[in-house]
């Protein structure tokens, strides 16, 4: 009889333990760019990008870089962090945007940055990341090509 109570309240506590899990935390967040690049086709400054049979993500150094992109956050946006590098040079932009996204669930992200006359022309990295209030991250990326401006 003591055994078959031990064991019941042993199986009891047991249930009690697992089912406190927490099993209903948020989903992270989901990213998805629809377009990036100047908005413009600069037919001149692009053929060379053109020619390869591909179609590329270009912008224009010293303008604005047009982003669009959808964000999903089930657990609400904290922050979004935009980078733009370069592998062959140490180019680098790094933005953090809160404002109005912050503690959204989902976001229409439309934002225009300006690339730097700094940069160097070529192929740079395009990282869009979304931090939500739980911590998770979700991004997404692209390759985009940044060409000179014509004079």
């Amino acid at each position: 009889m003591k055994a078959k109570i031990l064991f019941t309240t042993l199986l009891s506590l047991g249930l009690v333990f697992t089912a406190c899990e927490d099993d209903d935390s948020p989903a992270k967040p989901v990213v998805e760019i629809h377009e990036l690049g100047d908005g413009h086709h600069h037919e001149a400054q692009v053929k060379a990008i053109a020619d390869e049979g591909e179609d590329h993500n270009t912008a224009v150094i010293g303008e604005d870089l047009h982003i669009d992109a959808e964000i999903v956050a089930e657990g609400k946006i904290e922050k979004i962090i935009v980078e733009l590098h370069s592998e062959a040079t140490d180019d680098e932009l790094e933005i953090e945007f809160e404002g109005k996204y912050v503690g959204t669930k989902n976001a229409e992200f439309h934002e225009h940055i300006e690339i730097p006359e700094t940069f160097a022309a070529g192929e740079y990295h395009f990282h869009l990341e979304v931090i939500d209030m739980e911590g998770q991250t979700g991004s997404d990326e692209e390759h985009i090509d940044l060409v000179e401006p014509t004079k």
